[in-house]
């Protein structure tokens, strides 16, 4: 049974945050009732059960991000004390492996022993993984007691997204404080530079709202009905009910990664379908939280037939939808009615990407009412001056902590391409074939400034881009590629063989290569003003056998990031472990 413990004058169960442990002892208090002995309530065995459960995990869900660098860096000094004593690298490869899987980490998918054995003798690696694992232990946690819900805190719990929402401040901090220049010697803060790309909410939807918009383009040119689709996962992944409040009885404590798991299973199934009964389909997928954190998807998608009418086209799209969406527990109340919701696009009443937009939107911040900015990031607070946590900070954080991709492409042109189409310069393609220009025309967006105001004098063109790689639904038989060259990369681990994207190649002369505008980029001088002490190891008076190390000269300016990647960190860590550990 849980075990209770006085703490700060409340009594709360041992391994939860306080604001759970007041809440779990309340419960099995109730439940209890005036049971004493083995005479105990079923409700009080059940859930006693569930926080014996969510309180045996390899790291306290209580625990603070202070201990969680404490326990990397004593993992990650204990497979240095391994490597030490194993010559073997094979060998040696298993036990850090094994290491991994005691402490409830996947051990590094790497093909070669020393890639293995570099990570797992890395604090940062060990730090990463910790922090995953917890995260998501301490989410589904809060899912199974309750904690996450329309009523209690959708989509993810309070201390989920305040901890995100910190994170968020400190890398906008560490963005705003670096600078960068490249080899034409233009200096810019790293804040800057992500603001010019997809990681700008504001760009992300824009170019999302393009390609949907260009999608639904070819499906009115081509004549292809559209569908607008909601799925949604059975009862049994659902923790919450969403009227009450309550616990769903038929909750089997399945995490959102198995739910995701569970509707990519039955959408493969159902384009197997498709493609067996030639239909072919394209569109946007977005995938998004219920109030309990369970996902669901939201699709637009457009038919082609190839073989049938427009009409018997879409009535075996759906009945292939329901098919699949109804098989597992099919019959349990609310299957029919809420597992799959199609609703067929009327052109009448407006554009397609009008359905899907607010979906979409929900990656923007909301309206900026009582905002102010704090660390380069916008905050939001109350009347009271508390911080307001808006919807879109839930997703975003519900997405980052589960690992799920949100939105997804189906079918089209691929978009890889289409942003390296933006990289090449005119020049560079002026004596290409023609389909090339046409897509890197497509792919073009002109903005100038008039009046002191910053005026779109012409768009991107998805629809263009999309005929110009040969049709919607070519599959991968698209005109044109990625080229990439294999090259030498120096990274934290050491040098590795990879292919960089160097531009864009016509398919059917992979020689000709139409190469785009790439910087190499370098720390600029007096990017960042913090101060390091050059040692990290010992202060203490130095044994005799170090007057024989070679030791580096003293850095003055030096990030944390930047140090723990340095040779010299590594050479002290080597040095330490082997004179001090042993």
């Amino acid at each position: 049974m849980p075990v209770i413990q006085q703490e700060n004058g409340v009594k709360s169960v041992k391994g939860l945050p306080i604001r759970w442990g007041i809440k779990a002892y309340k419960e099995l208090k109730a439940a209890r009732g005036d049971a004493v002995g083995g005479d105990l309530p079923a409700p009080y065995i059940q859930l006693s059960k569930l926080l014996d459960d969510v309180t045996d995990a390899p790291l306290p869900l209580d625990g603070t991000d202070a201990k969680l660098c404490s326990k990397a860096q004593k993992l990650a000094q204990a497979c240095l004390r391994k490597k030490l004593r194993f010559v073997d690298q094979g060998k040696l490869r298993a036990r850090l492996e094994s290491i991994c899987r005691q402490n409830g980490i996947a051990p590094p998918a790497l093909e070669k022993d020393r890639d293995v054995v570099a990570r797992c003798c890395d604090p940062a690696w060990w730090r990463r993984q910790l922090r995953k694992v917890h995260g998501r232990a301490f989410e589904h946690a809060a899912i199974r007691l309750g904690f996450v819900s329309s009523r209690t805190g959708s989509y993810v719990s309070d201390e989920t997204v305040r901890k995100r929402m910190e994170q968020n401040r400190r890398n906008a901090r560490i963005l705003a404080s670096v600078k960068m220049e490249n080899n034409l010697d233009q200096a810019f803060a790293l804040a800057e530079l992500v603001e010019k790309s997809t990681s700008n909410k504001a760009n992300r939807r824009g170019e999302l709202m393009v390609r949907m918009k260009g999608m639904e383009t070819i499906a009115k040119e081509c004549g292809h009905d559209g569908i607008f689709v909601t799925a949604t996962c059975p009862s049994k992944y659902h923790a919450v009910i969403q009227g009450t409040g309550r616990t769903n009885p038929n909750y089997q404590g399945a995490s959102p990664i198995e739910a995701q798991a569970y509707l990519n299973k039955t959408w493969a199934r159902q384009r197997a379908a498709l493609e067996r009964e030639g239909i072919n389909i394209y569109g946007l997928r977005i995938a998004e939280p219920h109030h309990d954190g369970c996902p669901h998807w939201h699709m637009l998608l457009f038919i082609e037939p190839l073989y049938c009418s427009r009409a018997a086209a879409k009535r075996r799209v759906k009945r292939i939808f329901k098919r699949y969406a109804w098989a597992e527990d099919r019959g349990e109340p609310g299957c029919f009615k809420q597992r799959v919701k199609l609703i067929d696009i009327d052109w009448s009443k407006g554009d397609a990407a009008g359905y899907i937009a607010k979906y979409v939107g929900k990656n923007i911040d909301d309206e900026h009412v009582g905002v102010h900015t704090q660390d380069g990031v916008e905050v939001q607070t109350d009347l009271t001056g508390d911080q307001v946590i808006k919807p879109c900070q839930r997703v975003e954080a519900w997405a980052a902590i589960w690992g799920i991709r949100q939105f997804q492409q189906i079918g089209g042109a691929p978009v890889g391409v289409w942003r390296e189409l933006r990289r090449v310069e005119e020049k560079t393609v002026r004596n290409s074939p023609g389909y090339v220009l046409d897509a890197w025309q497509a792919a073009q967006k002109i903005e100038v400034m008039r009046e002191d105001k910053l005026v779109t004098e012409k768009s991107a063109d998805f629809a263009g881009y999309i005929k110009a790689q040969g049709g919607v639904t070519i599959g991968r038989q698209y005109r044109i590629g990625i080229a990439k060259r294999e090259a030498e990369m120096e990274g934290r681990y050491g040098l590795s063989l990879g292919e960089k994207p160097v531009g864009i190649y016509a398919k059917e002369n992979a020689a000709a290569v139409y190469e785009s505008t790439r910087y190499t980029w370098r720390r600029a001088a007096g990017g960042v003003a913090v101060a390091v002490p050059w040692t990290r190891v010992n202060n203490c008076t130095q044994p005799s056998w170090t007057r024989y190390a070679t030791e580096p000269a003293p850095i003055e300016r030096f990030t944390d990031a930047e140090w723990f990647a340095s040779i010299e960190y590594r050479q002290l860590q080597d040095i330490h472990e082997r004179y001090y550990e042993f």
